[in-house]
């Protein structure tokens, strides 16, 4: 059996894997949902001064209290900024990284930068302008959700994910990534593709990822959230890295 830590993307919490953690529990293995500070339960912690690097510490703070290893690993969207950050960190800890249709940062990236790569120009500045017009608001440093409508999320679970997403702090997607490569050495890594959504700037990753030695790209035809839109499906392509 494996030990399974499910990273949520901007804005969302651990409740967004819930159906998929459930799945993973019922095949008998061993599942976290870690919540970044300021966002889900924790949006009382919420602040501008949080970072990539509180989120980064906020996972290796659940792997090495609850004294995980053999630990695979995944980051939805902006989840993958932490992954990988938390990869590089205890390489020696993880068994697999799975990017679900999540950005794949190098060193010194940030996600406001990776944007400008992964979309054409007009587009690109479209997200940042949104990011960073309504951090602006009251001056409070703080991003509003991106409506479920604009990912393409199922009509039955949009008031649900718009419910439950929160601000979150233009600093975790303004402040760059700082990598030693120690994660590199982690050589089983899944990158699973949501095609039913567009402008996406995850094609650009998984396009990389399909050229990358160590990568094997999978797509699934639903909306940005996938762990929402079809969390049994998502549970079972991630069961066959447990075998």
């Amino acid at each position: 059996m494996a030990n399974f830590v499910l990273v949520h993307g901007a804005w969302h919490g651990g409740w967004c894997y819930r159906e998929t953690a459930a799945a993973l529990r019922a095949a008998g293995h061993t599942v976290f949902t870690p919540t970044h500070t300021g966002v889900g339960e924790r949006f009382h912690q919420s602040a501008e001064n949080v970072t990539l690097e509180t989120h980064i510490r906020d996972v290796c703070g659940c792997i090495e209290w609850e004294e995980l290893s053999d630990v695979i690993l995944v980051g939805h969207s902006y989840g993958g900024m932490v992954i990988t950050g938390v990869a590089d960190r205890m390489s020696d800890r993880i068994r697999s990284l799975v990017y679900l249709d999540a950005f794949v940062p190098a060193h010194g990236d940030s996600l406001i930068g990776l944007l400008s790569k992964a979309l054409v120009p007009e587009v690109a500045a479209q997200f940042i302008g949104a990011f960073r017009g309504t951090a602006l608001l009251d001056n409070g440093g703080l991003m509003q959700p991106i409506p479920a409508e604009m990912f393409n999320i199922a009509q039955a679970n949009r008031e649900r994910v718009d419910r439950l997403c929160r601000p979150q702090a233009l600093a975790t997607f303004e402040v760059p990534l700082l990598l030693t490569g120690a994660g590199d050495k982690i050589a089983n890594r899944l990158y699973i593709l949501a095609d039913g959504w567009d402008p996406s700037p995850f094609r650009y990753f998984a396009a990389n990822c399909e050229k990358a030695a160590g990568w094997r790209v999978v797509k699934m035809p639903c909306s940005h959230d996938v762990m929402v839109d079809m969390p049994k499906e998502l549970a079972a392509e991630l069961v066959k890295l447990a075998v």
